[in-house]
């Protein structure tokens, strides 16, 4: 398991979670790859998945994130559609044991999970969806100014064997539209497209750099992405868990079919469904249109747009109906050729392992 991360301030804390996992056994490669510096207030991390046996499993973003939540004074909020990462569960334990607040929500699918069970015999109340829909969402929040956000589950598998991004955001401000998307769904047990829409940031500036910040399906995802895609100018590259939208699917072609250069790697057992925009994409056969189905055996994982290198979308959004419909969901758009850079980085190493 190898992580690439985007931020040397953060360097010494992974090599430290590295240090004392060595103590007790050797890892199975160094969890850490082509660091690079980046803003204080943000740091990107990508899983380079080897899948190593369990108990092999360490160095990788469950362990970053726990040391993270370990920090936490205040209250931690989780809204986890998967949870099992033991690094995790047992941070959040520590945390209710001395008094911080936690809150987890997750979705009925996963919550009789021993994991969960075990935050719940410790005392921390776990707030389920019940309904077929999924609570897919995958956000900590940490004091009310720490945000992680991205796609991945907080799963063993999710940071050891899939494909995934996680971004760290230090920002009040957007602290504050993930909490009270908790506060919704926590506390108002609301869910689905009957969740109010009541983001206090959709839009803000940190650092100079614009971010949009969206919760679905209280508001329709599909239709801001196809927004940002229109607009693309040159390029446009993705990486897709699912792909079988048509607000993001048709806007992409067209943009194909007016010269605009795609590139996108689908994961192979999503393409597979006969709605999936990979059978679309390839029957068009325009030289700038190519795509390659993903290269790890297990999943790529990602959900990620990247346009003209300057624009990327991210987040927990699969680019399906159930996710712009019915799944409770968040998007990151940041718009920044920096930060977008890091993401480019990881489309180039996805594509280059992908057939």
């Amino acid at each position: 398991m190898k992580i690439r991360i985007a931020n040397l301030g953060w360097l010494l804390l992974v090599i430290g979670i590295t240090a004392v996992a060595c103590n007790s056994a050797p890892a199975a490669s160094d969890p850490i790859r082509q660091p690079t510096q980046t803003d204080d207030w943000y740091q990107i991390y990508f899983t380079d998945p080897t899948c190593p046996p369990e108990e092999a499993r360490q160095g990788g973003l469950d362990e970053v994130i726990a040391e993270d939540l370990r920090q936490a004074e205040l209250q931690v909020d989780v809204a986890a559609f998967d949870l099992d990462a033991e690094p995790i569960v047992n941070a959040l334990i520590d945390l209710a044991d001395r008094g911080v607040g936690v809150r987890v929500v997750t979705d009925s699918d996963n919550a009789d999970q021993s994991s969960i069970r075990r935050l719940r015999n410790a005392g921390i109340s776990v707030v389920e969806d019940k309904r077929s829909a999924l609570m897919h969402n995958k956000f900590v929040v940490i004091d009310g100014r720490i945000t992680w956000t991205g796609s991945l589950n907080y799963t063993t598998n999710g940071a050891y064997c899939n494909n995934n991004n996680a971004v760290r955001l230090d920002s009040p401000r957007l602290a504050a539209n993930y909490i009270t998307e908790m506060d919704e769904m926590y506390d108002g047990r609301a869910f689905g497209p009957t969740s109010p829409v009541n983001t206090p940031n959709e839009q803000l500036v940190l650092d100079g750099i614009t971010l949009q910040n969206y919760f679905g399906p209280e508001t329709e995802l599909g239709p801001i992405i196809g927004a940002q895609i229109d607009q693309a100018e040159s390029e446009i590259l993705f990486l897709a868990f699912s792909f079988t939208l048509d607000d993001v699917g048709e806007p992409m072609l067209d943009k194909a079919t007016a010269g605009v250069s795609v590139r996108g790697v689908f994961e192979t057992s999503g393409a597979a469904s006969d709605s999936s925009y990979y059978g679309d994409v390839e029957a068009f056969g325009l030289p700038n249109l190519e795509v390659r189905l993903d290269g790890n055996p297990r999943i790529m994982h990602h959900k990620v747009i990247i346009i003209d290198r300057e624009t990327v979308i991210l987040g927990s959004f699969n680019f399906s109906s159930n996710a712009n419909n019915s799944n409770d969901e968040n998007i990151l758009i940041v718009h920044d050729p920096v930060f977008a850079g890091y993401f480019v980085e990881e489309f180039t190493a996805v594509w280059n392992e992908a057939e």
